[in-house]
């Protein structure tokens, strides 16, 4: 497997959920820790515990367990290492049988082919047979049930040494286990395995077996093998072992250390070694490490990364000194990592398995967003993304802004309250609405107050109230409030199949308003001014007021909300109202030029008045001009 575990292709890149032969979380100083330990002759024999939940990493780090024991060869002798993986064994030949199998088959390998290792021979081929009769005795039984079988006589005899010179006789095959650990080790003393010092056998994943696994597992470990010369390393959440040892003893009350389940297993595992979880500084560096690999040609260029990176850690520096990430193109990642790392750490509880599906759901996004033309940056993405993963009840509260068209407000509302980094400053200079003064109208009805005026409100109870949470999500940076996040949120609400279509309006007039709003101007004119100048006064208004709340949520809609706007205006005269309180929400910043093209100078002069106080409150020229052409009837 290479090193790069990423998709090569695409600008988005998953990551595989698959241990990787790279140390991106410095795990070698646990892994050297273990590797002196099984070393030590003062210890042998010697069965220690990786512990740590899944996904922690435990894998990796046996995997780094493995390369540092092989590396060792030739300094304190030979070292057989062997990894095995209960899980993937199959019940019906036996637990016991397979892991003996299994160590048999190695040492077997590592047998020199000359004479010294002929009696050694002999003996892996006596207890070779035993595990095979005994794996012909388990499949018998277990095949009895559905299948004729021969004599269990006729059984024996298909397992049973044959010569393969004729006229010498080989020894029969054990028939008592008990006889096995005695031979076992007799056999690891022997000529030809004289010159390995060590066997160490690495058991992956038996947190994820079957109680009965587990439980095999282990006493196999300790009846059978457990002799000069050997050691097992065992990868697994204790708490989940303990668990399963449980199912096989009483309950005498105990909880923790001195359950029976724990002394059982302390009585097998002297010690555990405990994978730690991931620090501040660990989630992000793995979170920038993992995002920058893809942009990384050279596996001998990213070991360097790599290493810096471990030097800045141990040196117990920012990450941000490191050189080698100074490069322009890790720029957006380093920030990125910087600003959802404390979140995404506290969620994950330094998980590393979670952490990279975090980013696989995030590239996910990310390529269906861009392919359906969603511009916005990654950035913006990671932070929705936080609060759809790790926030879901405040997810919720944000789509219902979206489906009740109060969205930009509420945004403004909770950045101000947050103080989000880029809020104070994108709305300091930007006024979101022009004062009714200059419009030539009264102020609008307090339901038509913007939450951002409420929150300046000396009385608390005109503050909004926005849970904890999401002050806490509101306070990553960028700031939202001016960014067309609708589209992200209706697209992210689909994985979650909730359906975000508004219900504030009547259904007499639902359709009528997804029909004014649409891309299609065909479409928009199916609503003829007769069906407009029809609707009962108040239905008019909810249509305006409904328009207007989508056009300042979604941006991109504003031509077509606009135009809606003034066509009702001059249809329901009583509406004026409520179009000079929709505009007065847009920010003259956001309004388009677009917005003027159907704008006439008969229009009521209310609504003249408040696009030329907008136009010239934005300060551009463009939109300025636009209304001077329209004064002139041009």
């Amino acid at each position: 497997m290479t090193k790069n575990t990423t998709t090569e292709r695409g600008q988005y890149p998953l990551f595989l959920d698959e241990p990787t032969d790279v140390d991106l979380l410095s795990f070698d100083a646990v892994a050297s820790t273990v590797v002196e330990a099984v070393l030590d002759p003062r210890l042998d024999p010697i069965a220690l515990g990786l512990s740590g939940s899944w996904g922690s990493g435990k894998t990796s780090v046996l995997r780094l367990i493995a390369r540092q024991l092989r590396e060792s060869t030739g300094e304190v002798g030979t070292c057989l290492v062997i990894e095995t993986d209960p899980w993937r064994y199959d019940p019906q030949l036996g637990i016991k049988e397979s892991l003996i199998g299994e160590i048999l088959t190695a040492i077997e390998a590592a047998l020199p082919a000359d004479g010294v290792g002929e009696k050694s021979k002999a003996l892996l081929k006596r207890l070779m047979k035993r595990v095979d009769w005994t794996k012909a005795m388990k499949l018998a039984a277990t095949s009895a049930i559905t299948v004729s079988l021969p004599s269990v006589d006729k059984v024996l005899d298909l397992v049973k040494p044959k010569s393969e010179v004729e006229g010498e006789d080989q020894p029969e095959p054990i028939t008592d286990m008990v006889q096995f650990r005695a031979e076992f080790a007799a056999l690891l003393e022997s000529d030809g395995l004289a010159e390995i010092e060590n066997v160490v056998v690495l058991v992956d994943d038996l947190d994820r077996c079957l109680p009965e696994t587990v439980v095999e597992t282990l006493e196999t470990i300790r009846l059978f093998l457990s002799v000069p010369k050997m050691s097992f390393v065992i990868a697994a959440d204790e708490e989940r072992v303990a668990e399963a040892i449980a199912t096989r003893f009483s309950d005498s009350g105990e909880i923790g250390e001195e359950s029976p389940a724990r002394l059982y297993l302390h009585k097998i595992v002297q010690t555990s070694v405990p994978v730690p979880a991931l620090s501040d500084f660990d989630t992000e560096a793995y979170l920038v490490l993992l995002q920058i690999r893809s942009l990384v040609s050279s596996d001998a260029d990213y070991d360097t990364i790599v290493a810096e990176v471990a030097e800045a850690r141990h040196a117990a520096v920012m990450i941000e000194t490191v050189k080698s990430l100074q490069r322009t193109e890790f720029v957006e990642h380093r920030n990125n990592a910087a600003r959802i790392r404390p979140i995404i750490h506290e969620k994950t509880r330094g998980n590393p398995r979670r952490i990279k599906r975090f980013l696989n759901d995030l590239s996910v996004r990310l390529s269906i967003a861009a392919k359906r033309g969603i511009s916005l940056d990654e950035a913006t993405i990671a932070k929705l993304m936080v609060l759809e993963q790790y926030f879901p009840q405040e997810f919720k509260t944000v789509t219902d802004w979206l489906r009740e068209r109060t969205l930009r407000s509420n945004l403004e509302a909770l950045e101000v309250q947050a103080g989000t980094p880029e809020s104070t400053e994108t709305t300091s200079h930007d006024t979101t609405e022009v004062d009714s003064e200059s419009a030539g109208e009264a102020e609008p009805d307090d339901t038509e107050k913007s939450p951002k005026k409420a929150a300046k409100a000396d009385t608390p109870s005109a503050k909004p109230q926005f849970s904890e949470g999401l002050i806490r999500w509101a306070r990553l940076s960028p700031a939202l409030a001016n960014k067309d996040i609708a589209p992200y949120l209706v697209f992210a609400a689909s994985f979650k199949s909730v359906f975000l279509e508004s219900d504030a309006l009547p259904e007499s007039i639902r359709d009528m308003a997804t029909q004014l709003l649409s891309r299609s101007t065909s479409e928009a004119r199916r609503v003829s001014d007769d069906m407009l100048r029809n609707l009962e006064p108040s239905n008019a208004n909810r249509l305006v007021t409904y328009i207007g709340g989508v056009i300042v949520d979604e941006p991109q809609r504003q031509t077509g909300g606009v135009i809606a706007m003034l066509r009702i205006s001059r249809v329901q005269p009583g509406a004026v109202k409520s179009v000079v309180n929709a505009l007065k929400r847009i920010k003259p910043s956001d309004l388009k030029v677009a917005a003027f093209t159907t704008l006439q100078a008969t229009d009521a002069p209310e609504i003249m008045a408040q696009f030329d106080a907008m136009a010239t409150a934005s300060g551009k020229g463009e939109l300025t001009g636009a209304m001077a052409a329209v004064k002139e009837d041009v």
